[in-house]
């Protein structure tokens, strides 16, 4: 991979959501999609709410303790939003540092294999193919694969082609 296809991560690689760490949740897999989420309007009920709680909430029976809940699970929403973008942004960068440097140990490590098998043949030093048999075994894996899937194919383009057709 090109040094010119990556760039440096610019973000300040913390994300700090102590102050609400106790409030965070670990939906359980495939429950996500069962939670409702906010629909257009949400904002304009909250002012209006807002606007409406002080003077009626007694008329109308609503308990403070209710509207309480909303504005702290407001004020809760707002908190995580606010770190959602570098917290989203740095999974991105962590995925992305991850595979590019797996990409780059497995650059090494078929750098080692092959100077093994170099050296191992030009100064003819078997021994040295059996110390590091792990290492040029592992090299092989995509090889191997390779061929055995371009082999797989063969075949099966070649049974294909022996199959009659039914044309009339």
């Amino acid at each position: 991979m090109s040094e010119n296809a990556i760039g440096k991560y610019t973000g300040n690689g913390v994300i700090d959501v102590s102050s609400f760490k106790q409030k965070l949740v670990d939906v359980k897999q495939g429950d996500l999609p069962k939670l409702k989420r906010s629909k257009p309007g949400c904002a304009g009920v909250l002012a209006d709410l807002a606007a409406a709680m002080p003077d009626h909430s007694q008329e109308a029976r609503i308990h403070p303790d209710v509207y309480a809940d909303i504005v702290e699970t407001t004020q809760l929403i707002q908190a995580i939003r606010a770190q959602r973008p570098e917290a989203d942004k740095l999974a991105e960068v962590l995925r992305e540092s991850e595979a590019f440097y797996e990409d780059k140990l497995e650059g090494l490590l078929s750098r080692v294999a092959k100077m093994v098998v170099d050296t191992a043949k030009d100064e003819n030093k078997p021994s040295l193919l059996a110390t590091f048999e792990s290492t040029i075994r592992y090299r092989a894996l995509y090889a191997d694969r390779s061929v055995a899937t371009r082999r797989k194919n063969q075949e099966s383009a070649a049974a294909s082609a022996a199959e009659p057709t039914n044309e009339a």
